[in-house]
């Protein structure tokens, strides 16, 4: 007998694996009619988001310092499986040596995604003796991330 329903619980976490957490390079042409690479092997891409801290403080201020944000930016922290032959890898590798910028995309669980221009300023091959190469990188943002845009991947290569 081959069972195919299942009991659900009452009460389901909100909580989502970062596993479902996926970035895209455009190896397209254009930033209008982009071709999306998926950066194949991920084992992390760790977005990060920061302003800049004015102080603001006075001697009014009771004693206690009073902060401003400055200037924002963005990076993303990327560890990936260093997969032989992989479209996104090489591109970024590629970007790296040719101080280019890439566009990405940083696409969640829900398929909903941000998207941006950065430059690749860390590109590392870590090969231990005991364990898979791994391409370590920052994506350091240049300009602002777009909205939360929804909808499906197109244009996807992988």
């Amino acid at each position: 007998m081959a069972y195919t329903v299942f009991a659900e619980p009452a009460t389901t976490s909100k909580a989502t694996a970062g596993k479902d957490y996926l970035l895209y390079v455009n190896t397209g042409a254009t930033e209008t009619s982009p071709t999306w690479t998926l950066v194949g092997g991920q084992r992390s891409g760790d977005l990060s988001r920061k302003a800049d801290e004015i102080d603001a403080s006075d001697k009014t201020s009771g004693g206690w310092k009073a902060t401003l944000p400055g200037l924002r930016s963005w990076s993303i922290d990327l560890e990936s499986v260093y997969l032989a032959g992989d479209t996104g890898a090489k591109f970024l590798e590629a970007a790296f040596l040719n101080n280019k910028q890439v566009h990405i995309k940083f696409e969640y669980p829900d398929k909903s995604y941000l998207t941006g221009w950065a430059s690749l300023t860390e590109c590392s091959l870590s090969t231990p003796h005991d364990d898979v190469a791994t391409l370590k990188g920052t994506l350091s943002g240049a300009g602002p991330l777009s909205d939360l845009k929804t909808g499906g991947t197109v244009n996807e290569e992988g």
